[in-house]
Parts: structure tokens; C-alpha cells; sequence
């Protein structure tokens, strides 16, 4: 089990530069700043972060969001905030920017085994501890990317996940945050349409090590959009992609999973 010291050598990132069309609805509000529960969506997934101790959180805004930061620097946080401001065309460009700022500071060579980061989209609503319990089973691994995983929520475009022991790991399913297998490491076989029927979906973070940046320029030139493009881009080309079962959390996309993600606070107690 990783020690709070371990737990400190996380840095960490926050993908908020999408525009959030589907979950605005005509709402001028900017979706980071979209209040769920008494906290704004970027606030909640700070707060998860918060519990791996990180030493730095890397967050990602895009050039009309500039009251995102204004919003979070106001307020203090148990980590070092670094910003970047930039319009990106993707989900993809947004999460390898946030990595590449990350690893900045390590080897100089992306081959080196540097990280993981701690990575999370700004929609996540999680359980309480989940981001804690995911960040010390990943940290032990030796994988490129770790996938949080639940079972397929109730959402448009899950990002499904099959891994190698699908059948036995279908049966016992991840009922309860305090559920003995929660936490175990999955090896991953497929993202996304290779993984049609698949009893797991992304939560919406992941454990990232610098390798991944090996792909980066191709698959910038190669004009893949979507960061799930970029995970089967990786699997496909022999990186290792474990998955880790976490408590079952809520994605907020669209107006009615603000009403589902206040209703599941309310359910664990938060």
C-alpha cells in the first residue's frame, strides 16, 4: 500500500477546455462553473484530486473560460495550481497538452518511465475516496495508462472497456465502494467499438506516464480528435492499458445529470 509520501509525488491534471455544448443548453454558464451540490463541477473534481495529495494540479482552459481560473484562484487549495489558457481543438489535444506540461519538468526523454499523472476530466462527480483508492492501485503498476472503470453508466456514448478476464470480472460487477475487488488491476484488450457488450466504461480519469508522448506528434499530424481515438491508438500499438474497478460515479454531459449527480451526493452522503 503507497504511504502519503508516496502519495505526494503525484502531479496531477484537469482537462476543462471543452465547451460543454450538450450540458449549456442554451445556458450562457460556462460548464467548469456549472454548480452541482453547492460546488461548481471544477471545484468537485479538485476536491477529488485533493484526496491523492497531490503537489500540483495542471489545469487546461480554453481562451473563453478565462473566468474559470479567475474562479479557482480565488480560492485555496492544499496544492500548487498551474494554468494553461489555450483553445484546443480536442479532447485529445487537451489531454496531451496537460501531460506534456506535466512531464515537463521530468526525464527529457517521454520513453522514460516518468509519472504517473493523475488526470481527470472536469465532469466527473466520484465517490468519496475513489480518486485516493484509484491513485495508490495505479501508482503500484507498471502500465502506460490506467483507466478508472465502473460499470456502463447511463450516457450517450459510454467509452466501453473490455479487458482480459471480462467474463468472470461481468459476473462479480463492483456493487459497493467497500466491495473487496474494487481496485484490482485489469489488463485491457479493447476501447470503445472493439469493446461492444463490455461490462466496463472510462469513469473519467486516468493514470498517465510520459511514454504516451511517443505517440503524440503523429497522431497530432495524423488528425485523430478524440482522446478515446488516442487509447485505442495506444492499445493497438502494444502499449499496456490496464484498468482499475473504482466506485461508480456520474459524468455530467447533459442538464439531467446535474439532477442524477445531486441525487447520487445525496446518496453517499455528501
Amino acid at each position: 500500500m503507497s504511504t502519503r509520501q508516496d502519495r505526494r509525488a503525484w502531479r496531477a491534471g484537469v482537462i476543462a477546455a471543452g465547451r460543454g455544448e450538450r450540458l449549456q443548453d442554451g445556458s450562457p454558464r460556462l460548464k467548469p462553473l456549472v454548480p452541482v451540490g453547492g460546488l461548481t463541477l471544477v471545484e468537485r473534481v479538485l476536491w477529488s484530486l485533493a484526496e491523492a495529495a497531490p503537489s500540483e494540479v495542471v489545469v487546461i482552459v480554453n481562451e473563453a473560460s478565462v473566468a474559470v481560473k479567475d474562479h479557482v484562484s480565488s480560492r485555496q487549495w492544499p496544492f500548487t495550481l498551474r494554468w494553461i489558457v489555450e483553445t484546443t481543438p480536442s479532447s485529445m489535444h487537451s489531454f496531451l497538452r496537460v501531460v506534456e506540461t506535466l512531464a515537463a519538468d521530468g526525464p527529457s526523454d517521454p520513453g522514460d518511465n516518468h509519472g504517473p499523472f493523475l488526470l481527470s476530466t472536469v465532469d466527473t462527480v466520484a465517490s468519496p475516496g475513489a480518486f485516493a483508492a484509484f491513485a495508490a492501485a495505479s501508482q503500484a503498476l507498471d502500465a502506460d495508462v490506467t483507466l478508472a472503470v465502473t460499470p456502463p453508466p447511463d450516457d450517450e456514448k459510454p467509452l466501453l472497456v473490455r479487458v482480459a478476464d471480462q467474463a468472470d470480472w461481468g459476473r462479480r460487477g463492483v456493487r459497493h465502494p467497500s466491495d473487496p475487488n474494487r481496485g484490482s488491476a485489469l489488463r485491457v484488450e479493447a476501447i470503445g467499438a472493439g469493446a461492444a457488450g463490455a461490462p466496463w466504461a472510462t469513469a473519467g480519469y486516468y493514470a498517465v506516464r510520459a511514454s504516451v508522448l511517443r505517440e503524440a506528434e503523429e497522431a497530432r499530424r495524423d488528425g485523430l480528435m478524440a482522446l478515446r481515438a488516442f487509447l485505442t491508438r495506444l492499445l493497438a500499438r502494444g502499449y499496456r492499458v490496464d484498468a482499475v474497478p473504482v466506485a461508480s460515479g456520474v459524468d455530467v454531459d447533459r442538464p439531467a445529470d446535474i439532477r442524477a449527480a445531486e441525487a447520487f451526493l445525496k446518496q453517499v452522503g455528501i
